[in-house]
């Protein structure tokens, strides 16, 4: 008896570790590519002829596909099983890798990197709700930290090699690379994982939920594009704006009458979700453009190469390597409150300095700005994780999983556009397309590079102040949760 609970016992560890070693190389993937992409961004934009609009959308191209397809995940996955549609993500984000590593022009490029995002969306929300299926709740906290953690291993790689890979390789091997290693961890998750939550009857897709939505987020986008051609444009800016806001209208309405919505909006009934998610969007509008940022003001304004730059950024990677456990392990103990706030205060008060700099600034202030933004990022992120995925029941994860992703991923489409927008208040939109694309940054109309820098900087301020709205929604759970227990 003995000896079969020990094996069972064994059984189980060695399960959790398989679960544990394909989610952590799912993140390390996406980590990879988020920081590969980025610090490439003036060397793409400069052999693609592409503007600050186009540019605009490579980057955000990939958070668009990944958004759109959150709306349906969790359904999805509950039709056709989270693990054959987490190893499909490895598949889908090899094929757009594949797409983006030969693409003939910026167009194609942004075609790809929506489908990755789509795969990429797979890999990240299902890897959170796997591991919540997998791993004991006593411990789940620290888990989801080096499931992070791993994210930005992955980040501090791609800083490390973007510029070598640059250099020696060209830029289509940003893309290209990500297939032989796609298709190893693609293998490794065929291999090692299985089924453990099986629903107790086959959900519906929502289509009609999903084309709403699609079609809101893509009118706030075009929107907020167009807003940063200046006067010209600001007409029908407007009125895709108004558009946008009418179909989020529709779309709620929509999902509160179905009987399987994509989204089930009973869920914000729970506080200590909705502040986590309210939180989690305010953060990501804070957190979202500042690699852009910090790249565009490295490699231009202080002209660093793009090796360089890379190897600046990883101060900040590796704070949260360290910390991001951390932040896991001390929520677990002192419960995910103060921890978030802590995190949130820390990261406001790096987008604080970060907003001061100017082209002669000393590079370490900036380092340390940096290390003490990956502090708060580590403290904020992994117990705020843990305390949206906690507080529904085990048949809402994986809607649960989708609604945090998108409320991170719109987070980070609106900081890329009020980034742009800002600096265009500053600077004119044609200026800042070569800014972008390093092309007649010596002939800029009359500006200079610290008007450039101040353009930058100012996108910082509004940053910090995103990430000091969030802290009231961090601390009202606690409020809430106890007047709950009294009454």
């Amino acid at each position: 008896m003995v000896r079969d609970t020990c094996s069972n016992t064994s059984r189980s560890g060695s399960r959790i570790l398989n679960v544990i070693s394909v989610t952590t190389l799912a993140s390390f993937l996406t980590g990879l590519n988020a920081r590969l992409a980025v610090v490439g961004l003036p060397v793409i934009a400069s052999a693609l002829n592409a503007n600050v609009d186009t540019m605009l959308w490579i980057i955000q191209g990939y958070m668009f596909g990944s958004t759109i397809i959150q709306l349906i995940i969790g359904r999805l996955s509950d039709l056709y099983g989270r693990v054959r549609l987490f190893n499909l993500g490895f598949l889908i984000f090899i094929c757009a890798a594949i797409i983006a590593g030969f693409a003939p022009n910026p167009y194609i490029l942004i075609i790809a990197r929506i489908i990755q995002g789509v795969g990429g969306a797979l890999l990240m929300t299902l890897s959170v709700t796997i591991l919540t299926d997998n791993v004991p709740r006593n411990s789940l906290a620290t888990w989801l930290g080096i499931n992070q953690v791993a994210w930005r291993v992955g980040a501090v790689a791609g800083l490390s090699l973007s510029g070598i890979i640059i250099d020696f390789m060209g830029w289509r091997w940003i893309y290209l690379i990500y297939v032989p290693i796609g298709f190893i961890f693609y293998l490794w998750g065929m291999h090692t994982l299985r089924e453990s939550y099986k629903p107790e009857e086959k959900p519906k897709i929502d289509i009609g939920g999903f084309t709403l939505f699609t079609a809101f987020l893509t009118s706030i986008l075009l929107s907020l594009t167009m807003f940063t051609f200046g006067s010209r444009y600001i007409q029908i800016a407007s009125i895709l704006l108004v558009t946008s806001l009418i179909l989020l209208a529709i779309f709620v309405l929509w999902e509160i009458r179905i009987l399987q919505p994509a989204l089930d909006l009973r869920l914000f009934k729970i506080w200590q979700f909705t502040g986590g998610i309210t939180a989690q969007l305010l953060y990501s509008i804070g957190f979202g453009a500042f690699s852009t940022l910090l790249v565009l003001y490295l490699e231009i304004v202080r002209g660093f190469s793009a090796t360089s730059s890379g190897l600046l950024i990883v101060p900040f990677e590796a704070s949260y390597l360290v910390f991001g456990v951390l932040g896991g392990r001390l929520s677990d103990k002192y419960g995910y409150i103060p921890i978030t706030v802590i995190g949130l205060i820390s990261s406001a008060t790096a987008f604080l300095g970060l907003s001061t700099i100017n082209p002669s600034s000393n590079i370490n202030m900036i380092i340390l700005y940096e290390v003490i933004f990956g502090f708060g990022t580590g403290l904020f992120l992994s117990p705020n994780t843990s305390s949206i995925m906690t507080s529904v029941p085990a048949g809402k994860r994986g809607v649960a999983s989708s609604l945090r992703s998108i409320s991170a991923n719109i987070g980070m489409l609106l900081s890329l556009n009020v980034a742009i927008l800002s600096m265009v208040q500053y600077i004119p939109y044609d200026v800042a397309s070569k800014l972008i694309s390093s092309k007649g940054v010596e002939d800029l109309d009359g500006y200079t590079l610290t008007d450039l820098s101040n353009a930058i900087t100012r996108s910082f301020a509004i940053q910090a102040l995103a990430m000091l709205t969030a802290i009231p929604f961090s601390l009202s759970r606690a409020i809430k949760k106890g007047k709950a227990e009294i009454e």
